[in-house]
């Protein structure tokens, strides 16, 4: 998968993992939900450019094994 489009998909589950979380941990006041989780979806697509980008899936992963390894 290009780039282009590894980003585009990681940018569309953070923004449903957004808007899902947002939906159910805030209250139900329109107000409320659009200061929290407006901000949350401006800093999503520089969480995605991050995972796809830097290499920050790679990261991700070796922490994860790196905890596995000691159990």
């Amino acid at each position: 998968m290009g780039h282009l489009r590894a980003f585009v998909v990681t940018l569309l589950a953070l923004d449903a993992v957004v808007v899902v979380a947002g939906t159910y941990l805030l209250p139900p006041d329109p107000v409320t939900q659009l200061f929290l989780v407006g901000p949350l979806l401006l800093f999503a697509p520089v969480v995605a450019w991050w995972l796809v980008y830097r290499d920050g899936f790679e990261r991700v992963q070796a922490l994860v094994e790196s905890d596995g390894d000691g159990r």
